[in-house]
């Protein structure tokens, strides 16, 4: 229960040490499911303490950072896409659908995430998944990288 609450309440889940099975994992699986964005820092492929995070890093599902300032930059960058940036992009959004902002909403910025999990996040069904990834990408709101979707960066 506290690894879900932990997870909810951050924007961002860094997992700096992390054993094979630990409590920072569950709490980074909680906050990719709800949609949050996970990072975590390598460390030696000689510690078990590591693991963990190599396991995240490897598996897809978190943003490598290896400094403060690019959890920082990482920080900002959802900060930014929550309010000031959407602001400025209105116009773009006003021609979308509902399904469409909703998922648009769900696409993270720097990590990529698949339609398995985008239907989980958005909410959506798979079909309304791949056709609205389709819409996106024409609009040049969403991007593909090896079969996985982000945010396109907008100028």
């Amino acid at each position: 229960q506290r690894n879900r609450i932990i997870a909810a309440l951050a924007s961002v889940t860094v997992v700096v040490e992390a054993r094979w099975r630990s409590g920072a994992l569950n709490t980074a699986h909680h906050a990719e499911t709800i949609g949050r964005v996970v990072a975590a820092v390598p460390g030696s492929i000689h510690s078990a303490n590591s693991a963990g995070c190599h396991r995240l890093l490897r598996d897809g599902g978190a943003v490598c950072v290896t400094d403060v300032g690019e959890i920082a930059e990482l920080a900002g960058a959802i900060g930014e896409s929550t309010s000031e940036g959407r602001a400025s992009d209105t116009s773009v959004h006003d021609g979308l659908s509902l399904e469409d902002l909703i998922l648009l909403d769900a696409l993270p910025l720097r990590s990529t995430s698949s339609v398995e999990k985008l239907t989980v996040v958005a909410g959506l069904s798979t079909d309304a998944v791949r056709a609205g990834l389709g819409r996106l990408g024409l609009m040049g709101l969403a991007c593909s990288e090896r079969g996985a979707w982000k945010r396109a960066k907008t100028s």
